[in-house]
């Protein structure tokens, strides 16, 4: 059986990586090689709706949130998890039902060890949680505070990302990319605060409900993925388009959320989260999986 998935998913790669030229003459579009699968439906406990990762640059791994699991048999006491970027391997996972039931998206900065950021779409809020003493997230000692989306204009706050001292919020209903950029802390715009807020539009980028986004710093170019389009959306920090991967012959369903890495040799390396099936259709799916794609960097 395991012999006959790798040469499946050999197949599957295949064909993703294959583009043919539009016309003699004409150079073939940007690539996206599919490099691995991770089952999160496998896990232990398991993720079965992956709703967004991150890459966590200080410890290395793989910061997954699930924002659907406490609503099935499968929850475990955990809808926040760790993995190996390299193997997928679960390393640990921890319970953020406390702080929020809907965790939609999640980012970590580059440098930190201790510092989460988490999106709630039923809330509109995104909270800032800061491991305590114990270097745990998801204990009593973590220290939590929150700035709401809809201050400036979000009431669907998807995938997160972070760079720039920014967050990246992808809204899916209004179909926008936000920006936020801190000043000192991140607390919202004025009047309560004194972050800045921009924004782009992605529906003329042809992405219908953006549910992923996440900064490659080296370029400072936004990946975006949206749940309806089976593609991943190069742009600039302004929303200029910069390149356009179609993974639609990944098997990829429904495309939740994005993070960035950098590969050894240089390229990069996008996670793509796939929800499945929505567990209201099914409450005993479990299905969960990331797609693992390499791409070429662009210049910034």
């Amino acid at each position: 059986m395991r012999k006959l998935r790798a040469a499946l998913l050999a197949c599957v790669a295949a064909l993703v990586a294959w583009q043919p030229a539009e016309g003699r003459g004409q150079e073939a579009g940007p690539v996206a090689v599919l490099v691995r699968v991770i089952d999160t439906s496998a896990w232990s406990p398991p993720s079965p709706d992956p709703t967004d990762v991150a890459y966590a640059r200080a410890i290395r791994k793989l910061v997954v949130v699930d924002g659907e699991v406490e609503e099935t048999s499968l929850f475990q006491g955990a809808n926040a998890f760790r993995a190996r970027p390299n193997t997928g391997a679960l390393q640990g996972a921890f319970d953020l039902t406390g702080i929020t039931r809907e965790p939609a998206g999640v980012a970590v900065p580059g440098r930190s060890r201790r510092t989460l950021y988490v999106s709630d779409d039923n809330a509109d809020r995104i909270f800032i949680i800061r491991a305590g003493p114990d270097r745990r997230w998801g204990t009593e000692d973590d220290r939590v505070r929150s700035i709401s989306t809809r201050a400036f204009g979000s009431a669907d706050p998807e995938g997160l990302g972070f760079g720039l001292r920014s967050l990246f919020v992808a809204d899916g209903s209004a179909t926008e990319i936000f920006r936020i950029r801190r000043r000192g802390a991140f607390d919202g715009p004025p009047p309560d605060g004194d972050d800045v807020v921009t924004s782009f539009d992605t529906a003329g980028l042809g992405l219908s409900e953006p549910e992923g986004v996440d900064l490659d710093p080296a370029s400072g170019h936004l990946f975006i993925v949206s749940r309806r389009e089976k593609v991943i959306v190069e742009v600039t920090l302004r929303g200029r388009p910069v390149a356009r991967y179609d993974v639609s012959a990944s098997g990829i369903e429904e495309p939740s959320g994005l993070a960035v890495a950098r590969a050894e040799d240089g390229g990069l390396l996008l996670y793509v989260s796939d929800r499945g099936v929505d567990n209201n259709e099914d409450p005993a799916e479990n299905d969960g999986r990331i797609f693992v794609f390499s791409v070429a960097p662009t210049p910034g």
